[in-house]
């Protein structure tokens, strides 16, 4: 019996990282045994005396909502932040982080529902904020996705992620963007139905009965049926939400936000998916774009089949090189060449296919998905590469899927007991099914799955066929792909890496030339993103002079350290 592989749109988080490298080792060393404390299975919502539904996010950030702002543009854009101090459980700190909320404060504002109904629903929106001890501003940042939160990280990039000066100098402002994190949350699937959907063997309909191939059309109306399925959750568990978390609309809540703060300008930081919302914010509010970087970018022009065809070709020449890395040691799991661990590779993915390999959770074995999921997450940066190695010796050597099951579920931010610490899974699939629209037909999504087959040796057995799962996506796209010029703004500085997994250097490259004012700076590197305190100094001279002096870099600098 042969399990139907089926594609995974890898417009992935780059905060995945930050998670990894605060908790990796603990998995390795003594298991996996986070904290519970999952996301609600529905929203809350109450009438207002004007008749507006205020739908609510559970958040312990709505105690500091006031009442309803007029609905009119200038009643949502002259609210205030009520701050109070958070607590450790507004932020739900990362174990390994070492960081409490002492010294953080909380808030939350009211934005409307839809922009275009100004007198309709309402949302509440969360942020967090670090005061800097010499304040000469407040950066506003976002960590990437879409659907990674910003306020539960805020204590690491403060403290570890952005360098010291920044943090000395600039308020730190996180902003859960709609639908995400203690923001009013899109919710879509249970507990349970995220880990069927993670471990994707549950289901008998995804079991052939033989070891033939799924034909195209059978491909197709998966993941049609999938997408009808997620959506019919998001609607029964999150109403109207799921039609209304595109990134246009996020970007407008951010342009609010900026005014609630009291800043003429938004100086924003974008990581991976980030890049996108920035630009998106440059592109419509062009005249209050401050001092704004966008590291890791997604090139705004490109459909999803495209994106999705550059990052399995950046993840096969990020796992080729760790192969080869690995393969230099007499004790690597998968061989002493590139060709043979590509082999090796394939052969443990067909024998999961076949046959999951079993766990210390006698409910939970290791799926082809699952492994799948772990493979990916940890070639986003070099320093995961020895837990890649380790989870990998277990299972192929000792046919134990327990440390890559753990890993797995470290990088889908899955709890010990089941529940998952955020709405992640499915915002990620609702934001990017408005963000694009399908193309193309089913001769040419096989062909093109069947060329990235080809080309790619490992990656190519998960690629294709992503314009299908949009195509059974109920709610239409929001916008149409297309570059982003931003005509009017001040210099935006684009920071590219040479071999970013995720993100490929040419989107960078594409993002930069596109933008009026685009100025590319380059990392010579193998991870996703280049900017943070211990990254590249090169980078982060540039970013930091940028940012506190508005030394502009120059255009095509090449950082190699």
């Amino acid at each position: 019996m042969k399990t139907r592989s089926r594609n995974i749109v890898i417009i992935l988080l780059a905060i995945l990282v930050v998670v990894a490298l605060a908790t990796v080792s603990a998995v390795l060393i003594i298991g996996h045994d986070r904290k519970s404390g999952g996301s609600a299975t529905h929203q809350q919502s109450a009438l207002s005396e004007d008749g507006r539904t205020v739908i609510a996010s559970g958040s312990t950030f709505s105690d500091t909502l006031g009442g309803l702002p007029e609905p009119t543009i200038e009643g949502f854009y002259q609210q205030k932040v009520n701050w109070r101090d958070c607590t450790d459980d507004d932020l739900k700190q990362m174990e390994g982080s070492q960081q409490s909320s002492d010294g953080y404060e909380c808030g939350a504002l009211y934005a409307p529902l839809d922009w275009d109904q100004l007198d309709g629903d309402v949302i509440a929106l969360a942020l967090a904020i670090h005061r800097a001890p010499q304040s000469e501003g407040a950066l506003f940042y976002n960590p990437g996705g879409p659907g990674g939160p910003a306020t539960s990280i805020l204590p690491y990039i403060a403290s570890q992620g952005l360098s010291m000066d920044l943090a000395d100098r600039l308020d730190i402002v996180a902003l859960d963007p709609r639908g995400v994190g203690q923001s009013t949350p899109v919710i879509c699937l249970t507990d349970k139905e995220r880990d069927e959907t993670a471990a994707m063997s549950d289901d008998p309909a995804d079991q052939s009965d033989s070891t033939q191939e799924p034909t195209p059309q059978e491909i197709v109306e998966d993941l049609k049926a999938e997408s009808a399925k997620l959506a019919a959750g998001c609607k029964e568990h999150s109403g109207s939400l799921a039609e209304h978390v595109d990134t246009i609309s996020a970007a407008k809540d951010f342009d609010m936000a900026r005014a609630a703060l009291g800043q003429d300008k938004l100086t924003y930081l974008g990581y991976s998916y980030g890049t996108y919302l920035g630009a998106t914010y440059a592109e419509l509010f062009p005249d209050k774009v401050g001092r704004m970087v966008l590291d890791g970018a997604l090139d705004p022009s490109l459909s999803v089949d495209d994106v999705e065809r550059l990052q399995m070709q950046g993840f096969e020449d990020a796992l080729e090189n760790w192969i080869k890395v690995c393969s230099a040691s007499s004790d690597c799991p998968v061989g002493s060449s590139v060709d043979e661990g590509l082999e090796t590779l394939n052969a443990f993915f067909d024998q999961l296919e076949e046959k999951p390999l079993e766990t210390q959770d006698p409910n939970r074995p290791l799926t082809s998905s699952l492994a799948f999921s772990a493979v990916i997450g940890l070639l986003y940066d070099t320093q995961l590469h020895d837990a890649l190695t380790q989870g990998l010796d277990m299972a192929i050597k000792q046919d134990d899927g327990s440390t890559m099951l753990a890993l797995a579920d470290l990088l889908m931010e899955r709890n010990a007991d089941g529940t998952y610490q955020n709405n992640s899974m499915e915002a990620i699939s609702v934001i990017n099914s408005l963000d694009y629209s399908p193309v193309g037909d089913i001769e040419q999504w096989a062909a093109a799955a069947e060329k990235m087959k080809a080309e790619l040796p490992f990656m190519g057995r998960f690629a294709g066929y992503s314009s299908a799962a949009l195509e059974g996506w109920p709610i239409e796209s929001t916008r149409e792909r297309g570059p982003i010029h931003a005509e009017g703004t001040p210099e935006i500085v684009v920071v590219g890496t040479t071999h970013d997994p995720a993100t490929p250097y040419v989107m960078s490259q594409a993002l930069a030339d596109q933008l009026s004012k685009g100025v590319l700076v380059s990392w010579d590197g193998w991870n996703h993103t280049a900017y943070s305190r211990d990254g590249s100094r090169c980078v982060r001279d540039a970013v930091d002079g940028f940012f506190l002096n508005g030394t502009v870099p120059q255009d095509g600098l090449q950082c190699t350290d």
